[in-house]
C-alpha cells in the first residue's frame, strides 16, 4: 500500500474524514484535524512504514507534501 493510499485509509477510518473530501491538496485543518489528530496521525504513518518523523518535518501543508515526506522517510532509510 503506498503512503498516500495508508493515509487517505486512515483519515476515513479513524478520523471520520469523507472519502470525497481528500486530495493531495487537501489541508489536515480542512479535514477538521487539530493538533492531538495530526500527532495521532504522524504516529500511525510512523508505526506503519518504521519511520520517525521530526517536529520539523511534520509542519506539512497538504496530504501531498505529507505522503512525499513518507515517500523520502522510507527511501532515506533503505539507503
Amino acid at each position: 500500500m503506498s503512503s498516500y493510499d495508508f493515509l487517505c485509509r486512515l483519515l476515513v477510518t479513524e478520523f471520520g474524514a469523507r472519502p470525497d473530501e481528500i486530495t493531495p491538496e487537501s489541508t489536515p485543518a480542512s479535514l477538521g484535524l487539530d493538533s492531538l489528530s495530526m500527532a495521532e496521525l504522524i504516529r500511525e504513518m510512523e508505526e506503519e512504514f518504521g519511520i520517525a518523523i521530526s517536529a520539523e518535518q511534520a509542519d506539512f501543508e497538504t496530504l501531498g507534501e505529507a505522503s512525499a515526506l513518507v515517500d523520502a522517510l522510507i527511501e532515506a532509510g533503505r539507503s
